[in-house]
């Protein structure tokens, strides 16, 4: 775990300090997440069903 903590390590910054950016960027991923399957679930009427699709094509 230390050896891939020191991989992303920049010069002149603390493993503390990429501790914090790595927990930053897993906030920001969540929100990210978040945000688009928020949008999956309002707009989920837009979209057809695989099951009625395949059975409307005689799948």
């Amino acid at each position: 775990m230390a050896e891939k903590l020191e991989k992303l390590r920049r010069e002149g910054k603390t493993l503390s300090d990429v501790i914090k950016r790595i927990v930053e960027t897993y906030e920001e991923l969540e929100d990210y997440i978040d945000e688009k399957w928020g949008k999956l679930q309002r707009d989920k009427e837009k979209f057809i069903d695989l099951e009625d699709y395949a059975s409307s094509r005689g799948l």
